[in-house]
Protein backbone atom coordinates (compact mmCIF):
# COMPACT_ATOMS: atom_id res chain seq x y z
CA UNK A 1 0.00 0.00 0.00
CA UNK A 2 1.30 3.32 -0.79
CA UNK A 3 0.23 6.67 0.55
CA UNK A 4 0.53 10.17 -0.63
CA UNK A 5 -0.85 12.94 0.84
CA UNK A 6 -0.67 16.80 -0.29
CA UNK A 7 -3.02 19.97 -0.26
CA UNK A 8 -6.14 17.94 2.58
CA UNK A 9 -5.98 15.27 -0.05
CA UNK A 10 -4.82 11.42 0.63
CA UNK A 11 -4.65 8.83 -1.86
CA UNK A 12 -4.18 5.67 -1.12
CA UNK A 13 -2.76 3.18 -3.57
CA UNK A 14 -3.78 -0.73 -2.88
CA UNK A 15 -1.61 -3.84 -4.62
CA UNK A 16 -4.17 -6.62 -6.08
CA UNK A 17 -3.50 -9.55 -8.10
CA UNK A 18 -4.20 -9.55 -11.63
CA UNK A 19 -5.82 -12.88 -13.27
CA UNK A 20 -3.11 -15.10 -14.68
CA UNK A 21 -0.92 -14.69 -17.83
CA UNK A 22 -2.09 -18.50 -19.88
CA UNK A 23 0.17 -19.76 -22.29
CA UNK A 24 -0.82 -23.04 -21.84
CA UNK A 25 -1.44 -25.56 -25.23
CA UNK A 26 0.75 -23.09 -27.33
CA UNK A 27 2.87 -25.55 -28.70
CA UNK A 28 5.59 -23.09 -27.34
CA UNK A 29 8.80 -24.71 -28.00
CA UNK A 30 11.62 -21.95 -26.46
CA UNK A 31 10.31 -19.14 -23.78
CA UNK A 32 11.77 -16.43 -25.99
CA UNK A 33 8.41 -17.12 -28.28
CA UNK A 34 6.66 -15.19 -25.42
CA UNK A 35 7.80 -11.97 -26.71
CA UNK A 36 5.82 -12.16 -29.55
CA UNK A 37 3.08 -14.92 -28.47
CA UNK A 38 -0.47 -13.43 -27.30
CA UNK A 39 -1.56 -15.05 -24.02
CA UNK A 40 -5.03 -17.25 -23.91
CA UNK A 41 -6.87 -14.68 -21.22
CA UNK A 42 -4.73 -12.44 -19.03
CA UNK A 43 -3.40 -8.81 -20.26
CA UNK A 44 0.37 -8.90 -21.21
CA UNK A 45 2.15 -6.36 -20.55
CA UNK A 46 2.47 -3.62 -23.63
CA UNK A 47 5.19 -1.29 -24.40
CA UNK A 48 3.24 1.57 -23.13
CA UNK A 49 2.23 0.43 -20.20
CA UNK A 50 5.99 -0.09 -19.26
CA UNK A 51 6.95 3.18 -19.45
CA UNK A 52 4.13 4.14 -17.23
CA UNK A 53 5.36 1.87 -14.71
CA UNK A 54 8.73 2.85 -14.74
CA UNK A 55 7.35 6.85 -15.06
CA UNK A 56 5.55 5.61 -12.09
CA UNK A 57 8.28 4.14 -10.14
CA UNK A 58 10.58 7.25 -10.69
CA UNK A 59 7.95 9.35 -8.91
CA UNK A 60 7.80 9.81 -5.04
CA UNK A 61 4.56 10.66 -3.17
CA UNK A 62 6.35 14.06 -2.22
CA UNK A 63 7.71 14.84 -5.90
CA UNK A 64 5.93 17.74 -7.51
CA UNK A 65 5.79 16.49 -10.58
CA UNK A 66 2.64 14.50 -8.86
CA UNK A 67 0.73 17.03 -6.99
CA UNK A 68 -2.42 16.10 -5.48
CA UNK A 69 -5.79 18.83 -6.50
CA UNK A 70 -7.25 20.93 -3.62
CA UNK A 71 -10.23 18.66 -2.01
CA UNK A 72 -13.50 20.50 -3.60
CA UNK A 73 -16.59 20.86 -1.36
CA UNK A 74 -18.60 17.60 -1.37
CA UNK A 75 -15.36 15.64 -2.53
CA UNK A 76 -14.29 13.10 -0.88
CA UNK A 77 -10.54 13.78 1.16
CA UNK A 78 -9.05 10.13 0.41
CA UNK A 79 -9.43 8.43 -2.92
CA UNK A 80 -8.40 4.84 -3.29
CA UNK A 81 -6.51 3.52 -6.15
CA UNK A 82 -6.49 -0.31 -7.35
CA UNK A 83 -3.53 -1.29 -8.95
CA UNK A 84 -3.42 -4.75 -10.51
CA UNK A 85 0.08 -6.57 -10.82
CA UNK A 86 0.47 -10.41 -12.32
CA UNK A 87 1.90 -12.93 -10.50
CA UNK A 88 0.60 -15.86 -11.74
CA UNK A 89 1.92 -17.50 -15.46
CA UNK A 90 0.55 -20.51 -16.95
CA UNK A 91 3.12 -22.30 -19.32
CA UNK A 92 1.56 -26.00 -18.74
CA UNK A 93 1.14 -28.46 -21.84
CA UNK A 94 3.69 -26.82 -24.11
CA UNK A 95 6.81 -28.56 -25.87
CA UNK A 96 9.22 -26.90 -23.66
CA UNK A 97 12.66 -29.17 -22.94
CA UNK A 98 14.01 -25.76 -20.83
CA UNK A 99 13.28 -22.68 -19.42
CA UNK A 100 16.40 -20.88 -20.28
CA UNK A 101 15.70 -17.27 -20.94
CA UNK A 102 12.26 -17.57 -19.05
CA UNK A 103 13.40 -14.50 -16.64
CA UNK A 104 14.13 -12.07 -19.58
CA UNK A 105 11.09 -13.08 -21.77
CA UNK A 106 8.51 -12.85 -19.17
CA UNK A 107 10.36 -9.16 -18.81
CA UNK A 108 7.55 -8.55 -22.31
CA UNK A 109 4.95 -9.95 -20.00
CA UNK A 110 4.75 -8.48 -16.72
CA UNK A 111 6.70 -5.66 -14.97
CA UNK A 112 9.67 -6.96 -12.69
CA UNK A 113 8.93 -10.82 -13.36
CA UNK A 114 11.71 -11.75 -10.85
CA UNK A 115 9.92 -10.21 -7.89
CA UNK A 116 6.52 -10.04 -8.82
CA UNK A 117 6.16 -13.91 -9.82
CA UNK A 118 4.81 -16.23 -7.13
CA UNK A 119 2.68 -18.77 -9.18
CA UNK A 120 4.14 -20.76 -12.36
CA UNK A 121 3.11 -23.64 -13.66
CA UNK A 122 5.33 -25.41 -16.06
CA UNK A 123 3.90 -28.97 -16.08
CA UNK A 124 3.22 -31.53 -18.80
CA UNK A 125 6.34 -30.21 -20.81
CA UNK A 126 9.62 -32.15 -21.51
CA UNK A 127 11.89 -30.52 -18.77
CA UNK A 128 14.39 -33.46 -17.52
CA UNK A 129 15.31 -31.40 -14.86
CA UNK A 130 14.52 -28.17 -11.79
CA UNK A 131 17.34 -25.31 -13.47
CA UNK A 132 18.69 -22.63 -12.34
CA UNK A 133 16.72 -20.26 -14.02
CA UNK A 134 14.17 -20.54 -11.17
CA UNK A 135 16.24 -19.45 -8.49
CA UNK A 136 16.46 -16.38 -9.70
CA UNK A 137 11.97 -15.90 -9.00
CA UNK A 138 12.96 -15.06 -5.18
CA UNK A 139 9.33 -14.77 -4.31
CA UNK A 140 7.74 -17.88 -6.37
CA UNK A 141 5.15 -19.63 -3.57
CA UNK A 142 3.74 -22.37 -5.77
CA UNK A 143 5.28 -24.17 -8.44
CA UNK A 144 4.07 -27.05 -10.44
CA UNK A 145 6.30 -29.47 -12.89
CA UNK A 146 3.91 -32.51 -13.08
CA UNK A 147 3.73 -34.15 -16.09
CA UNK A 148 7.55 -33.65 -17.05
CA UNK A 149 10.41 -35.84 -17.60
CA UNK A 150 12.77 -35.80 -14.49
CA UNK A 151 14.51 -38.71 -13.28
CA UNK A 152 16.78 -37.57 -10.23
CA UNK A 153 15.66 -36.61 -7.54
CA UNK A 154 18.65 -34.92 -6.57
CA UNK A 155 17.33 -32.43 -8.72
CA UNK A 156 14.72 -31.13 -6.18
CA UNK A 157 17.89 -30.07 -4.29
CA UNK A 158 18.00 -26.60 -6.32
CA UNK A 159 14.63 -25.56 -4.57
CA UNK A 160 15.98 -25.56 -1.63
CA UNK A 161 17.40 -22.26 -2.73
CA UNK A 162 13.73 -21.04 -2.59
CA UNK A 163 12.58 -20.51 0.78
CA UNK A 164 9.40 -19.22 -0.16
CA UNK A 165 8.20 -22.21 -1.73
CA UNK A 166 4.99 -23.54 -0.61
CA UNK A 167 3.35 -25.83 -2.98
CA UNK A 168 4.91 -27.93 -5.56
CA UNK A 169 3.94 -30.95 -7.73
CA UNK A 170 6.22 -33.33 -9.63
CA UNK A 171 3.84 -36.82 -9.70
CA UNK A 172 3.87 -37.70 -12.89
CA UNK A 173 8.09 -37.31 -13.52
CA UNK A 174 9.82 -40.56 -13.30
CA UNK A 175 11.16 -39.80 -9.82
CA UNK A 176 7.54 -40.56 -8.34
CA UNK A 177 8.71 -44.15 -8.93
CA UNK A 178 11.63 -43.94 -6.58
CA UNK A 179 9.93 -45.51 -3.33
CA UNK A 180 11.27 -42.15 -0.80
CA UNK A 181 10.57 -40.01 -3.43
CA UNK A 182 7.96 -38.05 -1.16
CA UNK A 183 9.65 -38.09 2.09
CA UNK A 184 12.68 -37.21 -0.03
CA UNK A 185 11.02 -33.71 -1.29
CA UNK A 186 9.03 -33.34 1.69
CA UNK A 187 12.69 -33.48 3.61
CA UNK A 188 14.57 -31.30 1.45
CA UNK A 189 12.24 -28.30 1.20
CA UNK A 190 11.43 -27.94 4.97
CA UNK A 191 9.06 -24.39 3.33
CA UNK A 192 6.81 -26.93 1.66
CA UNK A 193 2.92 -26.96 3.09
CA UNK A 194 2.18 -29.03 0.19
CA UNK A 195 3.19 -31.99 -2.56
CA UNK A 196 1.32 -33.13 -5.25
CA UNK A 197 -1.80 -31.34 -4.37
CA UNK A 198 -1.79 -33.33 -1.17
CA UNK A 199 -1.29 -31.28 2.57
CA UNK A 200 1.84 -31.86 4.26
CA UNK A 201 1.00 -32.37 7.65
CA UNK A 202 3.34 -30.87 10.75
CA UNK A 203 4.37 -34.66 12.02
CA UNK A 204 5.18 -36.01 8.27
CA UNK A 205 6.98 -32.76 7.81
CA UNK A 206 9.17 -33.63 11.38
CA UNK A 207 9.56 -36.86 10.58
CA UNK A 208 10.86 -36.49 6.77
CA UNK A 209 12.96 -33.61 8.02
CA UNK A 210 14.54 -36.14 10.50
CA UNK A 211 14.95 -38.94 7.30
CA UNK A 212 16.29 -36.33 5.13
CA UNK A 213 18.90 -34.94 7.89
CA UNK A 214 20.35 -39.12 8.20
CA UNK A 215 19.77 -39.28 4.59
CA UNK A 216 22.38 -36.91 4.02
CA UNK A 217 24.98 -38.50 6.64
CA UNK A 218 24.60 -41.79 4.96
CA UNK A 219 25.54 -40.56 1.22
CA UNK A 220 28.45 -38.58 2.98
CA UNK A 221 29.81 -42.03 4.57
CA UNK A 222 28.75 -43.48 1.43
CA UNK A 223 31.26 -41.29 -0.54
CA UNK A 224 34.05 -41.20 2.12
CA UNK A 225 33.78 -45.20 1.56
CA UNK A 226 33.99 -45.03 -2.24
CA UNK A 227 37.13 -42.67 -1.94
CA UNK A 228 38.68 -45.24 0.17
CA UNK A 229 38.40 -47.78 -1.97
CA UNK A 230 40.31 -46.16 -4.97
Amino acid sequence: MVMAQGQDRKEVVLVANAPPLDYSFKELRSCAELETEEPRSGTKRTAESKEANEAQADRSPSSPTSPTSPVKAGEPKMRILVRKVTTSVKLNNNMLETISGLPAALEFCLPNPLLNLQWLDISFNQLVTVEPELLRFHNLKALYMHGNCITRLAAVDRLRKMPKLLSLTMNGNPIESNKIYRVYVVGALGSLRSLDHSTITDDEASNAAAWFEGHLVRMKKRREEMVSWQ
